[in-house]
């Protein structure tokens, strides 16, 4: 594979698994520079769509004769060494390169680029850091893993001065970056088919530190023991942020309250404002902390990072209220994390619904075992929860676990919990079960967003199949 992408002349470039939202925005944005744009995924998308209309040729199959004009490819961690399309571009001598090796590319020429890392939190923090960047009115380049109407999309091109990206730990794809400013919000155990441990992780999140420069600086959450563990002997200046006592940056005086949260920000224990935010939960303080660190760095003041901070209203799959059901307000979040769905339900239960209704998607079977415990107990904040078949995304190995056995030992725990099956089963159960005053909660990573289509009549409202006994 070669070593060094070159981003000068536009070429025609091909991407495998174009689908997701952060190869789409990356595909975007190459076509917004002048690139002739292909791109290949198994089923159609609101960004295949999106590309589309755009300019890009969207392949709806996996095939050797997609690639035949490329002159790059870009793939995600997702495709796999045999996949046709991969094989044929070798065959070709076309270069290869993953999402990551483009985005730390396209972040390298930047005068600022950041690179936003942690288990959870990142498109939240990298929204928030974006919208502060336009308060501004910076012209960043602003890149997200999720739809965030302030910017009409994921991405949004710039002058190439300020870069603002998540930075995926998956398969290390973080390690293809070239940050000069990072962000570390958390360090927890996920990923399970690709990290043995968490020591594992820790090492690859300490990598990922250490990619930054001598003149860099890295933005790290103090109140996290796993962050702090890897902070030591960095090469880079270190500012930290917390909630506890400690940090540079801190917030006190927190309160939540029904559709978001407020607080008092500390600068070396000095008070230098007083921060609303617009969205849900009271762990978004955090979020926000760490984009005002990183505000401050390149020089913004804390008037700007508070006119910024108001206009995030939140992005879709982030406690996204999709629409009513008799009644029901039906909200979908991204949440599939055991720490991600506790924080969730916390958040819920500031808007006072007579029933929080849980559909919980579980993802991939080696997280889903690998955080059994934890799952079990996630889901004290609701009063009702159907956990639907597990989203198997790469897998095909169930390691022995399944949906059913989730559901049976977290009513060792919870006195309402009950697994639903497909999608259809729990948009029909839904239909019969909710009355105004309810709250519908789907989360999870896979499609488990569909069932609220189904409930709002975007999509069919059918059983699955039976096999009638003879």
């Amino acid at each position: 594979m070669p070593s060094k992408l070159n981003l000068g002349q536009p070429k025609h470039a091909h991407f495998i698994g174009i689908g997701g939202i952060s190869m789409s925005a990356l595909a975007e944005v190459l076509l917004k520079r002048g690139w002739q744009v292909s791109g290949s995924d198994l089923c159609h998308s609101t960004h295949t769509e999106r590309l589309a209309q755009a300019g890009a040729t969207i392949y709806y199959d996996h095939k050797a004769s997609n690639v035949e004009t490329a002159q790059v490819i870009f793939y995600t961690s997702a495709i796999r060494p045999e996949n046709p399309e991969l094989r044929r571009a070798s065959e070709l001598d076309i270069p290869i390169y993953t999402r990551g090796q483009l985005l730390g590319a396209l972040m390298a020429e930047a005068k600022y680029g950041i690179a936003v890392a942690g288990t959870h939190g990142k498109t939240t923090t990298t929204s928030m850091l974006g919208l502060i960047f336009e308060a501004a009115k910076l012209e960043s380049t602003i890149l997200v893993g999720g739809e965030l109407d302030a910017i009409h999309g994921t991405v949004k091109l710039g002058n190439g001065d300020y870069f603002v990206a998540e930075a995926c730990e998956y398969y290390d794809n973080f390690l293809n970056l070239r940050p000069n400013l990072g962000v570390i919000l958390n360090i927890e155990a996920d990923h399970h088919d690709y990290f043995a441990d968490i020591e594992h992780i820790k090492r690859s999140f300490r990598r990922f530190a250490e990619l930054l420069p001598s003149t860099g600086h890295l933005v790290a959450y103090n109140d996290d023991p796993n962050v702090r563990a890897i902070l030591p002997g960095l090469g880079s200046k270190v500012i930290t942020f917390g909630l506890d006592e400690g940090s540079e940056w801190r917030a006190i005086n927190l309160e939540a309250h029904c559709g978001g949260s407020s607080c008092d920000i500390l600068h070396h224990e000095q008070l230098v404002g007083h921060v609303v935010l617009h969205v849900p939960g009271i762990h978004h303080v955090k979020n926000a902390l760490a984009a005002i660190a990183v505000a401050h760095i390149v020089g913004l003041d804390m008037a700007t990072c508070i006119k910024g901070l108001d206009l995030y209203k939140g992005a879709h799959r982030r406690f996204d209220l999709r629409g009513e059901y008799n009644g029901a307000h039906l909200y979908d979040d991204y949440a599939h994390h055991p720490s991600e769905i506790k924080a969730t339900l916390a958040a819920a239960k500031t808007f006072n619904a007579d029933r929080i209704i849980s559909v919980f998607q579980p993802s991939t079977y080696t997280r889903t075992k690998a955080l059994l415990d934890d799952y079990l107990t996630s889901f004290s904040d609701s009063d009702m929860v159907l956990v639907t078949d597990i989203f198997m995304a790469r897998e095909v190995e169930t390691f022995g676990i399944t949906a059913g056995i989730v559901a049976d030992l977290m009513k060792q725990n919870h006195p309402n919990v009950c697994h639903i099956g497909s999608l259809q089963d729990a948009a029909i159960y839904l239909s019969k079960e909710l009355r105004p005053g309810d709250m519908v909660i789907t989360m999870g990573i896979g499609d488990v967003w569909r069932t609220i289509d189904m409930l709002l009549g975007k999509e069919p409202m059918q059983p699955q199949p039976t096999v009638q006994a003879q």
